[in-house]
């Protein structure tokens, strides 16, 4: 995009930033609803198609992370030179059209290639919201408005857990993608109607804008020179691969342990979702306004604090063997657990000029994709397989003893596999918060980077509001 087209953008009347927050908020909603609802209708399917853990795994994560982190990066460079409503927009529109196709899937291999079209679209949803947000909010309230943009993900997830439950007990689960899928087509054309684009670099110094439109080698550049950036990545990458893995399981978990139904476990998800993210989320955004005024580094000090909380709560509800025991701990260790969002992305934007914040965000969502969607519920539900086979105490072992025909056959196989499929997946997932470990290692250590001086600077360690 021109000089010239940009500084066009800035003559048009803008959205008051409470709409924009609304609009944007609701932008993450759909996009998590139609990102987790094979969280809801997953054991469904497993049962429907046959599916390994493994599958389950890959069809919740790997299938969906794969285009979605390598069209993400082109997509945010796009969103760094385009008017980015309009890109926006067609994006929800996109990935809409999406989810609902996974309705018509004739199998496997269809419906892993209609959730990677699901990633395609949503690829463009992140880096491009958070680059407007960036415009409409200065750089002492980011992490406040982040925070708030990530309250659309449990208002997405606890609105398709709630609705997808009893879809799939009384019609199946295909109607639950027609359904999800259809309102992002509602939410795209408001936004390409109501949301005014804002002039970049708005709250930025003057001649921030000037110069040549950085290539995604300078954002790269730029980060790995940054002292604390890559470590900031690093901390969203790891802490994605814990948080994927348990959103991926812990409704199939409700399910074969706790022997609910899909509706009472979708709507426990769900509530647990809501609690998590709805307390922790903005709280991580007010501890950082509240405490970071002259410190930058407590934009990394407090993910790496509450991660690292929530490691021995969740690890105690995992094995605990009560249910209701479990669901306590999980939403406490939860809830210090989703402080990161708001904070860790303010890291990165009030650290990297306009012109790159788009791409830097996506860099930091690719990690957070490729390997935290991508390999974490893949490596929870490998885990899980390995698992449920040595706790298999029946004849026999689980592959040959647990099919549907097998079962058919001999009904008294039920218990046992039953047992051994819960008792595998819980402690997988405990397992699986050795990557909340690896995150709170990697956010304390960009606290540390934080504080050093930035290249080119004169040495002194900038405050947060010259950041």
């Amino acid at each position: 995009m021109t000089k010239q087209s940009l500084s066009s953008i800035s003559t048009e009347p803008l959205s008051s930033p409470r709409t924009v927050l609304i609009l944007l908020t609701l932008t993450f909603a759909v996009n998590f609803a139609d990102r987790t609802i094979i969280n809801t209708v997953g054991e469904a399917i497993k049962q429907d198609l046959q599916l390994s853990d493994m599958q389950l795994g890959l069809l919740g994560g790997l299938s969906f992370a794969f285009l979605y982190s390598i069209v993400g990066i082109p997509l945010a460079r796009l969103a760094d030179r385009v008017r980015r409503k309009r890109l926006l927009a067609v994006a929800i529109g996109f990935w809409s059209l999406a989810t609902m196709m996974c309705a018509t899937a004739t199998g496997y291999i269809s419906l892993l290639l209609w959730r990677m079209g699901v990633g395609v679209g949503e690829a463009a949803g992140s880096p491009t919201s958070q680059s407007i947000i960036t415009d409409y909010f200065p750089a002492e309230k980011r992490a406040s408005a982040i925070s708030i943009l990530y309250l659309g993900i449990p208002l997405g997830i606890i609105c398709s857990a709630l609705g997808t439950g009893y879809i799939v007990e009384h019609f199946g689960w295909r109607y639950a993608f027609l359904i999800v899928g259809a309102p992002g087509l509602l939410l795209a054309a408001v936004i390409a109607l109501v949301l005014k684009e804002p002039p970049r670099g708005r709250f930025d110094p003057a001649g921030s804008m000037s110069g040549p439109t950085p290539t995604t080698r300078d954002v790269v550049n730029h980060m790995v020179r940054t002292p604390g950036l890559m470590f900031v990545a690093f901390g969203i990458m790891f802490a994605g691969m814990s948080g994927y893995a348990f959103g991926q399981f812990f409704h199939p978990l409700l399910v074969r342990f706790s022997g609910m139904g899909y509706a009472n476990a979708a709507a426990v998800f769900g509530i647990v979702s809501v609690l998590t993210f709805g307390v922790g989320s903005p709280l991580g955004g007010y501890l950082v306004e509240r405490f970071g005024k002259s410190d930058p580094s407590i934009t990394c000090r407090i993910p790496a604090i509450g991660i690292a909380l929530s490691v021995p709560l969740k690890v105690l509800g995992f094995i605990s063997g009560s249910t209701t025991t479990m669901i306590v701990m999980i939403v406490l260790g939860g809830i210090v657990f989703n402080m990161y969002h708001g904070p860790a992305f303010a890291a990165i934007h009030n650290r990297t000029p306009p012109m790159m914040r788009a791409t830097a965000t996506a860099v930091a969502i690719f990690l957070s994709a490729f390997v935290g969607l991508g390999m974490g519920p893949l490596l929870a539900g490998l885990l899980s397989d390995i698992l449920m086979n040595t706790m298999y105490a029946g004849p026999g072992s689980f592959a040959t003893s647990c099919g549907h025909q097998a079962l058919a056959a001999d009904p008294s196989l039920t218990s046992f596999c039953t047992s051994a499929s819960g008792e595998g997946l819980r402690y997988a997932l405990a397992g699986a918060q050795v990557f909340s470990v690896l995150a709170a290692i990697s956010f304390a250590m960009a606290g540390k980077q934080m504080l050093l001086p930035t290249p080119g600077s004169n040495g002194a360690v900038p405050s947060a509001s010259e950041l």
